[in-house]
């Protein structure tokens, strides 16, 4: 017996099913080349330069004449033209997994053929269906989508061997620019089983050295400090035994900070997303640890006192979207470049950093 007409159509029109997330547990050595056939993003603002060009042209009353050492060179040489450099996109990659950012590419200025050449090691443990490569515009006040590249992930826990591919770059509106619009990767992937460092630990490495790749050398007699939270009351916490009978400390970390600052001698230096100087770093003194002067001020105060001490004070402060000087807007780093300078601040750096506030 035959299948009815309406089992066979039905049977033709089922979807392929989506691809399922792959776990991705391990080290992507990844190199970010070069791009090719970019759209130009900036098209406004040539458009604004061509604008301004043609009335400069227009304006002028008679035709200017070469300069003297121009005249008698020949016919060629007075018809030599400067042509404008074209304003267009300024190009950068990210590479999001699991919709983490977990790599990210300098900026080529107002190109449409950006060479990166850039290396990154990273660590994965993500499930994921494509690893995404967003190929951006930088613009004052953020970035704008050109593309993204996107390579599945089950292709890249298969290469154990190294892969070089161009990747078609698809626009925000999942069309494809030209069709050698792309973008050009190469990278291997090492699972976690078949790394030794992971297989035996830190702890059992021969050589000592510590957590490898990391950004700081290994150093001895460093010092960290564990907190419940930034301000808890006194006796809410429960006590905490720890080994050869002693009971662990709980501290407060405000007035930490606020001690640190006020018993510095040599240097201050803070690192934050953003930096509130109308805080008071304690607000609630603890009766067995009082402030010593200059405590009850507010952190812009507390920096001046010390800085007036002759300490060097250094900020390191997050430049997002809200600290900028631009276009007669002037916010946060606009206070740290003419403010401080005035109070006599020994150093001031303000640089991209995400960290807490720390000393």
């Amino acid at each position: 017996a035959s299948a009815s007409p309406s089992m066979a159509s039905s049977g033709g029109d089922e979807s392929p099913s989506p691809p399922k997330p792959v776990l991705l547990h391990g080290d992507l050595d990844l190199w970010v080349l070069e791009a090719r056939l970019l759209p130009n993003m900036d098209m406004f603002s040539e458009h604004i330069r061509r604008c301004f060009a043609s009335c400069g042209t227009a304006s002028s009353c008679a035709p200017r004449q070469p300069p003297p050492s121009s005249r008698g060179v020949g016919e060629a040489g007075s018809r030599r033209h400067h042509h404008r450099r074209i304003i267009t996109s300024d190009p950068y990659v990210t590479l999001s997994v699991a919709g983490a950012v977990v790599a990210r590419t300098a900026v080529i200025p107002n190109s449409q053929e950006p060479t990166w050449e850039e290396q990154f090691f990273v660590p994965l443990a993500h499930r994921a269906t494509v690893l995404e490569f967003q190929v951006k515009d930088n613009d004052t006040f953020g970035a704008q989508l050109i593309g993204t590249a996107s390579v599945p992930a089950d292709r890249v826990v298969a290469a154990a061997e190294e892969v070089e591919e161009w990747v078609p770059i698809v626009g925000p509106s999942g069309k494809t620019y030209k069709p050698r619009t792309a973008l050009c990767i190469r990278y291997r992937f090492r699972p976690f089983a078949a790394n030794p460092v992971y297989r035996r630990g830190i702890p059992g490495d021969p050589d000592q050295q510590g957590v490898k790749d990391s950004y700081f050398p290994l150093r001895h007699g460093g010092k960290v400090t564990l907190y419940q939270d930034a301000h808890v009351n006194e006796g809410d916490l429960p006590d905490v035994q720890l080994e050869r009978g002693k009971k662990f400390e709980h501290n407060q970390c405000w007035e930490d900070i606020c001690h640190a600052i006020l018993e510095a001698h040599h240097m201050i230096y803070i690192v934050g997303w953003s930096i509130y100087d109308k805080v008071k770093l304690v607000r609630e003194p603890s009766s067995s640890r009082p402030l010593p002067e200059g405590g009850n001020l507010t952190l812009g105060d507390l920096l001046k006192f010390k800085s007036q001490e002759g300490v060097r004070v250094c900020l390191l402060v997050w430049d997002d979207k809200t600290s900028h000087d631009k276009l007669f807007i002037k916010t946060v780093r606009h206070y740290y470049l003419t403010v401080l300078p005035l109070i006599s601040l020994l150093s001031l750096a303000i640089y991209i950093g995400n960290v807490p506030g720390c000393i």
